[in-house]
């Protein structure tokens, strides 16, 4: 099942990256190297010439997080919505791959009742529900919940959550955060430790593509809430070093890992159960071939 995924995945990707990165240990890291390389040249670049600061203020004073707006918040918007983009511009290859090849016209009524498919297969991951690995469904799912969560906050709430403010604990800001963080680590130290155990039948054969992920995502939750904790601690240096950490990490996290890594099958997968519903739905109301009576 995951070489076939792989397989598929590689072949909706019309930029053929994809093919490179999951054939290619070389590939598959040296381009997650070189993104965060390039992300810490930006970030050095920005703080020398564009703030700008002395190396030696940069490297010793304790700074608060509002001076990186507005271009944190382009930044952030551009590194979560082109691969987000380049997903979604895979709509039509994955379509004209899985829904032409037969020749069959398919209505647009069967896309519309079947629509609520992909809503559903993308909320609840009913099929994993079937995986014989105990916990698997709730820890995925947890996963995927709090991967969303903090995908939304990035791009709609950030200038609430990226402040110099100290908010209570009960405020939400503080808690949808934390939510999303223990979702997210949940789901994540489920995988980690059941491949490190490899007892289950799932997770007896790991490679260096099924840790790259989970490994990322933990370093962003886990840079991020570090970055959290040294704020409201005091700790301003810390914090800066932390949130410049959280930033290299997350940007290949995202142009890499979600435009070509395992990420993406988060589209892939709920939308290739939709396409085959709108088939089976079309199968079944096709008109019946007519009898041909028999020649006499």
């Amino acid at each position: 099942m995951v070489t076939l995924r792989r397989f598929l995945s590689a072949q909706y990707d019309w930029s053929g990256i994809t093919s490179k990165l999951l054939q290619s240990k070389t590939w598959y890291l040296g381009s997650l190297i070189f993104v965060a390389i390039l992300t810490f040249l930006l970030i050095l670049g920005y703080h020398l010439w564009k703030a700008p600061m002395p190396i030696g203020t940069l490297a010793t004073t304790d700074m608060g997080l509002e001076h990186m707006f507005p271009i944190i918040a382009y930044y952030t918007l551009v590194v979560i919505l082109f691969p987000l983009a380049l997903l979604l511009s895979r709509i039509y290859r994955v379509w004209r791959l899985t829904m032409t090849g037969n020749g069959e016209r398919i209505p647009l009524s069967a896309y519309a009742a079947e629509a609520w498919t992909y809503i559903y297969q993308s909320v609840t991951h009913s099929l994993m529900r079937h995986c014989p690995t105990k916990g698997r469904w709730l820890g995925h799912w947890l996963l995927a919940l709090g991967t969303v969560m903090m995908l939304i906050i990035k791009t709609f709430g950030l200038r609430w959550f990226q402040t110099d403010n100290i908010y209570p604990i009960y405020n939400p800001q503080r808690w949808i955060g934390y939510l999303a963080a223990g979702f997210i680590l949940y789901g994540i130290g489920n995988i980690l430790v059941g491949r490190w155990r490899a007892q289950q039948e799932i997770y007896k054969e790991t490679k260096f593509n099924d840790l790259v992920f989970p490994v990322l995502i933990a370093c962003v939750v886990l840079s991020g809430l570090a970055a959290h904790i040294f704020r409201y601690c005091g700790l301003g240096l810390s914090c800066h070093y932390a949130y410049a950490l959280h930033v290299i990490v997350a940007t290949p996290l995202l142009l890499i890992e979600m435009s070509f890594g395992k990420w993406s099958h988060m589209v892939y997968r709920p939308l290739a159960l939709y396409f085959q519903a709108v088939k089976e739905r079309t199968q079944q109301q096709a008109p019946a071939p007519e009898a041909v009576p028999n020649a006499i």
